[in-house]
């Protein structure tokens, strides 16, 4: 590989990941088949498809792109992604900014939007682990709002609403915790001399009365199945704190392009942020995105319990992670006037803001544009003369792999899983004090040292974080 020095330096560079040195891929390789081999319930094939996958996400050793830039003559090599659901932190915020920018650019039309966020009761937690049964609780809280916004507009004909929802089955603080997102546009839609809207006034008297109809209505449901007796039932119903908990405070103007693409973001957001974990001694410290009810900020865990709870959030094959409802629905008659609304909105940006093109196009769903979604730059820049950088390459046989990585001096071995261990009752005294909370200072950090650092990877960052 040639590497020639510039005189001219670019200000914003992509640093590519090194998932390698990071906790959660440490975790995975040393303790992954002894908590496979130790789990209470044979591990789902998909799950263990999940991990496998995952330790040879971003690994060179498994086949890379090669690009090339004619300014300086430099050459880079670009790992390929697992492209999982579930555990990857890289796969997973690639996904997530995929799915805002495909909605906001070439689905929703500019209107104002209105988050709806509906928790359940811990006792009905446990059946909503079934995904027939949590289709129906869906469906009866689209129901529910549609009702509502409707009587806010009862002269319209034909009304329609517009929703998204998203089901995210995890908690703050690594729990099983199943609830719903759903994004609305706050008003209906009428389609009878072209597609109109009438914008709706929700009070807060109308977002109760909605989450007490909710409450009955699957209270009701999980009776007929059987799972509540009626009198059960009826003194859940009686209850002053039922559990069940409907907000709708957050609300994005019309005019708010990137509020609504971070709130998106935040509704497809992955299920933990790999970035908050870290070693203390012999556990596990993870740091909550924000304090739980009780103030603490994190909590520490075994290896074997950090795997047996990311786990239950891997979604399983061939199941969408959101829903489009009413006029977004791909089978809606009035879908092509909507997202003809939202491609001449892009347009009009065209037009307006010259300098900000790339981002406001319909954007393509490669790994550069992506990438500069998140970060604000282009990876596809060199790091040396700022100018554009080609791919020539894609390295997929295992002798050329093999022959590059050992010219620059890389590892050529692909990482694998250690083999199972015996599991020991450790001594609570041996155990490292719990210091800064489990995350020491940036130099006491320790990594897992695999390999040298390429020429250009210096500061590695594992993946972007995220505000809960």
């Amino acid at each position: 590989m040639t590497t020639v020095c510039c005189s001219k330096k670019s200000h914003t560079v992509y640093r590519p990941r090194r998932p390698e040195k990071t906790t959660l891929f440490e975790v995975v390789k040393k303790h992954y088949s002894t908590w496979n081999r130790n789990s209470k319930e044979p591990v789902p094939r998909y799950v263990d498809n999940e991990f496998h996958k995952y330790l040879g996400c971003g690994i060179l050793a498994k086949g890379f792109a090669c690009a090339h830039c004619d300014g300086c003559q430099k050459d880079f090599l670009i790992a390929f992604s697992c492209k999982g659901r579930g555990i990857c932190p890289s796969c997973n915020s690639r996904a997530m900014v995929e799915t805002a920018a495909h909605l906001v650019d070439n689905v929703l039309p500019r209107l104002p939007f209105r988050q709806f966020v509906l928790s359940f009761p811990k006792r009905i937690r446990h059946y909503l682990e079934t995904h027939t049964l949590l289709q129906a609780v869906l469906k009866i809280v689209v129901d529910e709002i549609r009702t509502r916004l409707i009587a806010c507009s009862p002269a319209v004909i034909h009304p329609q609403i517009g929703a998204i929802s998203f089901i995210q089955y995890f908690g703050n603080t690594l729990n099983y915790h199943p609830h719903l997102h759903l994004v609305v546009a706050d008003g209906i839609f009428s389609g009878e001399t072209g597609l109109q809207f009438d914008e709706a006034i929700l009070t807060p008297d109308d977002i109760a009365d909605t989450q007490d109809c909710i409450q009955n209505r699957v209270l009701r449901l999980l009776c007929r199945r059987g799972f509540f007796s009626k009198e059960e039932v009826e003194k859940m119903l009686s209850y002053d704190q039922s559990g069940f908990s409907l907000d709708a405070k957050v609300r994005i103007e019309s005019w708010d392009k990137d509020g609504l693409e971070r709130l998106i973001r935040y509704c497809a957001r992955p299920p933990f942020a790999s970035e908050n974990l870290r070693w203390n001694g012999r556990m596990l410290s993870y740091r909550f995105p924000k304090p739980s009810r009780t103030g603490q900020l994190s909590m520490q865990l075994e290896p074997l319990d950090f795997l047996e709870r990311i786990s239950r959030f891997i979604p399983y094959p061939r199941r969408h992670r959101r829903h489009y409802h009413g006029i977004f629905a791909s089978s809606s008659p009035m879908r092509k006037q909507l997202v003809a609304c939202a491609q001449k909105r892009v347009e009009t940006a065209h037009q307006e803001v010259q300098e900000a093109v790339e981002k406001v196009e319909k954007v393509s769903r490669s790994w550069a544009k992506l990438i500069a979604r998140i970060y604000e730059m282009d990876p596809l820049t060199c790091t040396g003369c700022g100018k554009k950088i080609k791919i020539t390459a894609f390295v997929t046989n295992a002798a050329q792999i093999h022959r590059i990585l050992r010219g620059i001096g890389w590892p050529v071995v692909v990482p694998e899983f250690d083999p199972p261990y015996d599991l020991v009752e450790w001594d609570v005294c041996d155990l490292v004090p719990d210091t800064h909370d489990g995350f020491p200072e940036p130099e006491q950090q320790v990594h897992c040292d695999i390999g040298p650092d390429p020429p250009h990877c210096e500061d590695i960052s594992d993946s972007p974080h995220w505000e809960d």
